[in-house]
């Protein structure tokens, strides 16, 4: 009778173990869609403004985009919720789906008053995506990095600062908006993140070389943003 009674619990735990982690993969989903959404807006707003904002050559030559919403100086010191987000590569003309990545350890002040900085980043060349396809990169010493040329002064491609780089690099806190350098930086893949996101493993490579995962709805916004300000 004590067996029966110590499987039963058993069993009973086991099931509880197994309808709790159902319940954290779904809600780990539900945040990797919140972010894209985030992500979506935050393209909007650095790119709604040619003159103003990043300049619209950089994305139409851009390898892959970079994007984290609302990073939090904490996040961005230790890493973690507070700075996360997602990066998608042009792949045969097209966007792929996204891969979620987190970025901390940077040796960049945040603007002052400001509790949270959006963060945009446009890879230009092969040796930018390198890293980022292995699932790793430090800024400034797997690619270089510079702060990126704002509006119509990119349009030369010459005359800014930084010139050539793998990496440009914008910050958007309270409205106030710039190219920031990021040099130091560390972007991480979150595996966990993307396997929640697409109900199965990926890796950076499959996702941002190889086009291999599937383009959630969920994502069909943030993609046709960048397609509208890459023509």
């Amino acid at each position: 009778m004590r067996f029966k009674t110590s499987l039963v619990a058993c069993i009973a735990a086991l099931a509880l173990m197994a309808s709790m982690a159902v319940v954290a993969f779904a809600a780990e989903k539900d945040k990797a869609v919140l972010k894209i959404d985030e992500a979506s807006v935050v393209v909007m707003k650095m790119m709604g403004t040619e003159d103003k904002g990043v300049a619209r050559s950089l994305l139409k030559k851009a390898k892959a985009v970079a994007i984290f919403p609302g990073v939090l100086k904490a996040g961005f010191i230790v890493g973690g919720e507070g700075g996360t987000g997602v990066i998608l590569a042009r792949v045969g003309g097209a966007w792929t789906g996204p891969a979620f990545y987190t970025i901390a350890a940077a040796s960049v002040g945040f603007q002052i008053g400001a509790s949270s900085t959006d963060f945009m980043m446009m890879v230009m060349t092969d040796n930018g995506l390198k890293g980022i396809l292995k699932g790793h990169a430090k800024l400034g010493g797997d690619a270089s990095v510079a702060a990126g040329p704002v509006g119509r002064a990119a349009s030369g491609g010459s005359t800014f600062s930084g010139k050539d780089s793998d990496i440009y690099s914008y910050s958007m806190s309270a409205g106030a908006f710039a190219g920031v350098a990021l040099n130091g930086a560390g972007l991480e893949f979150d595996a966990e993140r993307t396997k929640a996101y697409y109900g199965k493993s990926y890796t950076a490579e499959q996702i941002l070389q190889k086009n291999m995962a599937p383009k959630p709805a969920s994502a069909q916004k943030l993609i046709s943003q960048l397609d509208k300000y890459s023509k």
